[in-house]
């Protein structure tokens, strides 16, 4: 899909995103973020200690309704900016209801393309995404620009994504949950992306290969934690 039908897909199911997004995975997307939260802050707090008395910057990538924004706005120095960046207008104006709901005023939306971030060199400390790559690895542009991007303009980078489970049954089992979820009662909700939804998580590349694909787009260690063996993955990238 191109960016304009990603966009208006997620602009189509942003008020009922959140609702349809952990019903339909039983609340295990949930513990998924909470570990990316999680590694990111450690992450944060090594940039703090480096850089003591400067402020932080922090980008959210295909930020969405802004889970991962506002938790971790709750944690890091009131003085640091999170940038909350989507291709999705709605989404983004779920976000703004959100923290201003929580008060956060650390958070700056952003609607942007990834392959043409409106920012400098270096210009980030940390950038975080979560469920957004295997988008941008169906995306219109070839994978690694949209990478090579975020390695211009950030120092560190922890991605969450659905991966490739290791084990053959678990595998199966996996494949055949997300057709009923996805493809089934996913129709119910968000028929226009649902299939194009499916194929970006059967498309992904598992962890290991990931980590090949950072490594070689230049960023110089990447390590990775696999989650529920495999289905999903943290990965931190150094640049």
């Amino acid at each position: 899909m191109n960016l304009k039908e990603i966009a208006w897909a997620f602009d189509k199911m942003s008020n009922i995103y959140d609702l349809v997004s952990y019903s339909m995975s039983f609340g295990v997307t949930i513990y998924w973020r909470k570990q990316l939260i999680r590694h990111s802050l450690n992450v944060y707090n090594i940039i703090k200690s480096q850089n003591m008395g400067k402020k932080v910057y922090v980008l959210d990538l295909c930020s969405g309704t802004g889970d991962i924004a506002i938790n971790l706005a709750k944690r890091i120095d009131k003085n640091d900016i999170i940038l909350a960046l989507d291709i999705s207008v709605g989404m983004l104006r779920k976000l703004i209801e959100k923290y201003k709901r929580h008060g956060y005023n650390n958070i700056i939306p952003i609607v942007a393309d990834i392959s043409m971030l409106p920012l400098k060199n270096d210009s980030i400390s940390l950038a975080t995404m979560s469920f957004g790559a295997r988008s941008l690895y169906e995306g219109e542009k070839n994978f690694e620009v949209y990478l090579k991007e975020i390695l211009r303009t950030c120092k560190y980078y922890v991605n969450l994504e659905t991966s490739q489970p290791y084990n053959p049954i678990i595998k199966f089992l996996y494949y055949l949950y997300l057709y009923f979820i996805i493809i089934i009662l996913g129709s119910l909700f968000f028929r226009h992306y649902n299939r194009e939804y499916f194929k970006t998580i059967m498309k992904f590349p598992d962890a290991k290969t990931l980590k090949e694909i950072l490594l070689s787009i230049g960023f110089k260690e990447v390590e990775y934690y696999n989650l529920m063996f495999g289905m999903a993955c943290v990965h931190i990238s150094k640049k």
